[in-house]
């Protein structure tokens, strides 16, 4: 190769490399920058609960009496109304979510037992209490509302 080929194909070699490095750069400092992700945990859990009782009219009688038993646990539980152990009131969650989950919606019915898992698993924890209001609970407080308002939205425990 003559010494003018060999220089383009230098200067073409540095110029795709500085490129990459501008490329990669670039990515590293947009994956690394804030993407909503700043709400705090009172905040989700005040949203998800906003969701719900926007959602939750015109329903059946024992489902709305269910589901006004489940919100005032799951208020509770996320600290509404002063401090205590959450585990009897997990345990009232998971028997009143078991109870309509039987009604929920095919595609809501993993969520829930999901849901109904993580609740026992509290009820049945030994130990030390567990808080009311700790951010776990209000962060499963704020799930549960949230796949509530799906239901409520699609079969609305009807079937």
């Amino acid at each position: 190769m003559s010494y003018l080929a060999t220089s383009r194909f230098s200067s073409l070699a540095k110029g795709l490399l500085s490129v990459a490095f501008v490329c990669a750069s670039s990515a590293l400092l947009a994956g690394c920058g804030p993407r909503g992700e700043s709400h705090t945990v009172d905040e989700i859990f005040t949203d998800a609960k906003a969701g719900y009782v926007s959602v939750a009219s015109n329903l059946s009688p024992d489902v709305s009496t269910s589901l006004k038993t489940l919100s005032g646990s799951l208020d509770r539980l996320a600290g509404v109304g002063g401090a205590g152990d959450a585990r009897p009131i997990a345990g009232e969650v998971a028997g009143t979510l078991t109870t309509l989950s039987a009604k929920a919606g095919y595609t809501a019915r993993p969520a829930l037992a999901e849901l109904i898992n993580q609740y026992r698993s509290i009820a049945n924890s030994s130990g030390a209490p567990i808080t009311l209001g700790a951010a776990n609970l209000k962060l499963l407080a704020a799930r549960t509302y949230s796949l509530l308002t799906a239901e409520l939205n699609t079969s609305k425990f009807q079937l």
